[in-house]
């Protein structure tokens, strides 16, 4: 069972290295409404447009859901962020926390975890990854209500606060597709970040 889940994770890891070949943010799960809020006063680098203090519509999609020892997504939508249809999403997996332990893929059994962007991101002109902490039971789905924290590292700092993700009511049949490459304001999905889709 123990190597099952390191070879699962060693696969994961690997895949994301590559641009995601296997799937990892395919995965059909459950979709939400949700706010996103920047704190007031957070240390964010300039040059951005989303990462300015204040609320802003997003969606919020929890993937697989199963109770099994698997990688686990976050994936976020702030729709029409830089423009009508001009979208900026994050596609985040179940992996560690600070350098290198962040570029890693971390099998889960619930949701409540840590999750990474994996690969770098430009803001403005500082690199950094993107995260996401969640807090459940072993095997709860976080539902309308539940804050999810919104988190931002520098390329070898750990993860620190930057903001909240407040999920809404869960958004039932339909699908919505992610794309890392949907940027734009400031910040741009490095490869291999850049190629994740789900």
């Amino acid at each position: 069972m123990v190597l099952d889940t390191l070879g699962e994770a060693v696969t994961a890891t690997v895949s994301a290295v590559l641009g995601d070949r296997t799937g990892l943010f395919a995965q059909r799960g459950a979709l939400f409404g949700a706010t996103l809020t920047i704190d007031a006063d957070a240390r964010v680098p300039d040059g951005t447009a989303l990462l300015r203090p204040g609320s802003r519509d997003a969606l919020v999609r929890l993937a697989p859901l199963t109770d099994l020892n698997v990688p686990r997504t976050v994936s976020i939508k702030v729709p029409d962020a830089y423009g009508e249809g001009q979208d900026q999403d994050f596609l985040l997996a179940s992996s560690g926390n600070g350098a290198p332990l962040h570029h890693a893929v971390l099998p889960s059994t619930g949701f409540g975890h840590l999750y990474s962007s994996l690969w770098l991101y430009l803001a403005g002109l500082e690199p950094v990854a993107f995260g996401a902490r969640v807090y459940t039971g072993d095997t709860e789905l976080p539902g309308a209500g539940d804050r999810i924290e919104f988190l931002l590292s520098g390329v070898l700092s750990r993860f620190r606060q930057v903001g909240t993700l407040e999920l809404g009511d869960e958004i039932v049949g339909q699908q919505l597709d992610f794309a890392a490459a949907h940027t734009g304001g400031g910040l741009r999905a490095l490869p291999p970040a850049s190629f994740y889709r789900g």
